[in-house]
């Protein structure tokens, strides 16, 4: 039997109380403008969108254990082998997850490729490693911590700042042809 954990309140609730919080210290110590703080607050809520979506909902399993009282623990360290219709169709999902991240982060924060690539790697290893813990302290695994999913984020950041870097292109481009002059909004994308 199979009991599963609710925490929509106690997510939503605690997200905003730690935006509030975070927002509240980037404008008073950080002395943070309106704009970035809208951007900050985007990618925040983005990011507890993933956080819900790639670890919840927790379910406990009150059944059977093996003798490392582990159930039925789904891993995968070997990549791209053997990858069905359902794979393929999980590993396109990880990749759309993902694209937003590596759009917005530049918004955020001056980014390079490099710094993209290394921070869409932590991602998907942090989601990774969430799951793995989250099964390791139930004792059963709901979610597959797998290989395939890490390299699939790691690909969404890397398309979304590919799609950052045409979208700042072309927006500079329009700017300079229609003469466009800059509000602090368009100021803040024109220097993203």
């Amino acid at each position: 039997m199979k009991k599963m954990i609710d925490f929509n309140g106690w997510i939503l609730y605690g997200s905003i109380l730690i935006l509030l919080m975070i927002l509240f210290v980037l404008k008073i110590k950080f002395k943070k403008d309106i704009v970035y703080l809208f951007f900050f607050s985007i990618m925040f809520i983005y990011l507890c969108y993933v956080l819900k979506y790639s670890q919840f909902p927790i379910y406990l399993s009150q059944t059977y254990r093996n003798m490392f009282g582990l159930q039925a623990w789904n891993l995968n360290l070997v990549p791209l082998i053997h990858l069905t219709k359902d794979d393929f169709e999980t590993s396109i999902l990880n990749v759309l997850m993902t694209i937003p991240f590596g759009f917005g982060l530049p918004f955020i924060t001056k980014s390079t490729l490099t710094k993209i690539a290394i921070v869409g790697l932590l991602l998907g290893i942090i989601i990774e490693s969430l799951q793995g813990i989250i099964g390791l302290l139930n004792g059963f695994s709901f979610r597959v911590v797998d290989i395939n999913d890490l390299i699939f984020n790691f690909i969404g950041t890397l398309i979304g700042y590919s799609l950052f870097k045409l979208f700042s292109f072309l927006f500079k481009l329009i700017i300079k042809k229609a003469n466009i002059k800059l509000n602090s909004l368009l100021k803040h994308i024109y220097n993203a």
